[in-house]
């Protein structure tokens, strides 16, 4: 890559700066064929999968949060997978409210782009002042598409105003929205599934998980944010799913005791 053949756009940079944005690309490029690595391997567990684009997500775009919602066989919106708790109080608050920037990207199937939200509260009267209490000043949100319609939305928060989240550099968050479809709608259990049956597991898995989250935050007293790491390191150290562990901690067989104590 030479001075001017930054990502295409063929803006010269400084040498310190081309370095820079070398290794990002460099970290991109390491980041996508981790993801994809995992997708084309046996057996990944979806939920873990989300939750950790989320955060690759979160870390390439130089953003403060990012969330996944999907809609459900009813075409309800359900969000199935976040950064941070911070993002699935304000994710629910969409839902819960009916407006947001992820129900609008859903609707219409277009990306939705508010850069302050301190300027404008008319679009959202609920969920901007909700956003700006959490310490978010601007949002973006892209699509999730499959055969050409929506099925949910990936949302990227920031606590900077006036910017389009995500835009910093080369646009990675509409590629990493699409990599979550796949993810939802691998094929899995030997068998040909609807796109409904595979959003439907992965809400299921996805409850079990929140189950698992809130027995673990209170037996040990953590807040919810630690209590699905220490449950992702259970499940790493013993190989299995994170949301079979969730479903041995909910329904008994695995005690609490144990995983919490590493």
């Amino acid at each position: 890559m030479t001075d001017d053949q930054w990502w295409g756009t063929g803006v010269t940079l400084p040498r310190g700066e081309m370095e820079a944005v070398m290794t990002r690309e460099a970290r991109v490029n390491e980041a996508f064929a981790g993801l994809t690595g995992t997708l084309v391997g046996r057996g990944y567990d979806t939920v873990e999968f989300l939750h950790r684009l989320t955060e690759v997500c979160t870390a390439l775009s130089g953003t403060a949060g990012v969330g996944l919602v999907v809609a459900d066989r009813h075409g309800a919106l359900r969000d199935i997978a976040y950064s941070s708790d911070r993002v699935r109080r304000l994710e629910a608050l969409q839902i819960a409210e009916g407006e947001g920037p992820c129900l609008d990207c859903h609707r219409t199937g277009e990306p939705v782009v508010e850069r302050d939200l301190s300027r404008d509260r008319t679009r959202w009267p609920r969920f901007a002042p909700q956003a700006l209490a959490l310490g978010f000043r601007s949002v973006r949100a892209v699509p999730l598409r499959l055969d050409g319609r929506s099925v949910g939305a990936l949302n990227v928060f920031d606590v900077r105003p006036g910017v389009e989240p995500g835009q910093d550099g080369p646009d990675i968050v509409q590629p990493l929205a699409d990599l979550a479809v796949i993810a939802l709608l691998q094929r899995r259990h030997g068998r040909e599934q609807t796109a409904a049956e595979e959003i439907g597991n992965a809400l299921v898995d996805r409850t079990a998980v929140e189950r698992a989250k809130g027995v673990l935050a209170e037996t040990g007293g953590l807040d919810t944010d630690t209590a699905f790491e220490v449950l992702r390191s259970h499940a790493r150290r013993s190989g299995t799913g994170v949301a079979d562990v969730a479903r041995a901690l909910v329904d008994g067989p695995l005690d609490p005791a144990t995983v919490l104590a590493g």
